[in-house]
């Protein structure tokens, strides 16, 4: 299958190394960037253009768009026009009303379009929704922690940068959208916005989510609790043993403190790097498998709630302008 990839950039780079660890699936053909140096080392010759819609309009059979997000839209776009499935970068855009606008659109073409919320095709996140199967138990709580130092992207706040792929797993986990919203950030970037926020994403049947994200922490992290009635789950990607289980512990006697958990591993399966299994995922979707994460309606939720999210923000930089 030949492959057209728009954007070369940070994350662009690492769609280039992916790509050649699976050239016995599909072939990069064009690559669209305003630096041909980026793509020099490509082990395979590639056609570079600067004009995107010239890749739409080649001869590939699908398109990557690793693209600052203010443009995925007019992207996505002119691939469902071209007849040509794409895989889109997180998030699908910035606001509420092209996200609701372009997941009609999706829907109505009827192109395959995959939005790339990585973190789902994680193995042990597979293993994790596999465990959850098997307890027929109810979440209860989830706690996620999605930051580190940088990048600092230009346009894209830190909540939008870092927080879909952690309102990706709620919302997958969850199967439905949050009921509430409240954010807590700070401090601001230069551009006037947060670079670290907690929010609470309160569901249906008392239900909660506690997220925190952001792009000043010394220490990168990508950590997943999942707590159901009596079993811990903890997901920790940079973790040897990325997936570990535990009973939730009861108050120790004479205590109302409960005891401390006593993690145990559990198996994820083969260790492929997230961004190679949604890419065969695509690939394999193209062919005539599971399509079951295809769509855009999960990433215009995500959407949604960022967009609620970052309407919390503001609620409380007015209150306490008001207040001081």
């Amino acid at each position: 299958m030949r492959i057209g990839l728009i954007g070369a950039g940070r994350w662009g780079q690492v769609y280039l190394r992916t790509l050649a660890s699976l050239q016995e699936r599909c072939r990069l053909t064009h690559v669209a960037t305003s630096r041909p140096e980026a793509v020099s080392r490509y082990p395979q010759p590639v056609t570079v253009t600067p004009d995107w819609r010239a890749l739409i309009r080649a001869e590939c059979d699908a398109v990557i768009i690793a693209t600052p997000p203010a443009v995925h839209a007019e992207m996505v776009e002119a691939c469902l026009e071209a007849r040509k499935p794409c895989i889109v970068e997180k998030p699908f855009c910035l606001d509420s009303d092209t996200a609701e606008r372009l997941s009609r659109r999706v829907e109505a073409a009827g192109v395959p379009v995959l939005v790339d919320h990585t973190h789902l095709f994680h193995p042990a996140y597979a293993a994790l929704k596999r465990a959850l199967e098997r307890s027929r138990e109810p979440i209860r709580l989830i706690m996620t922690e999605g930051m580190g130092f940088g990048p600092f992207r230009s346009g894209v706040p830190a909540l939008w940068d870092w927080g879909p792929h952690d309102v990706s797993l709620c919302l997958d986990l969850l199967g439905t959208r949050p009921e509430h919203v409240e954010a807590l950030g700070g401090p601001e970037g230069s551009d006037g916005q947060p670079e670290m926020v907690s929010a609470r994403l309160d569901f249906p049947a008392g239900v909660s989510a506690w997220v925190h994200v952001g792009r000043l922490s010394p220490q990168k992290r990508r950590t997943l609790t999942v707590a159901t009635e009596t079993r811990l789950y903890r997901l920790d990607e940079f973790s040897p043993e990325p997936l570990k289980a535990a009973r939730r512990p009861a108050g120790r006697a004479g205590s109302a403190e409960p005891g401390a958990p006593e993690w145990k591993p559990v198996p994820s399966g083969a260790d492929v790097p997230p961004l190679a299994a949604m890419l065969t995922y695509f690939l394999d979707g193209l062919s005539g498998k599971d399509r079951s994460r295809f769509g855009a309606e999960l990433a215009r939720d995500v959407v949604r709630v960022l967009a609620q999210c970052q309407a919390a923000l503001e609620r409380r930089r007015t209150t306490l302008r008001l207040e001081s």
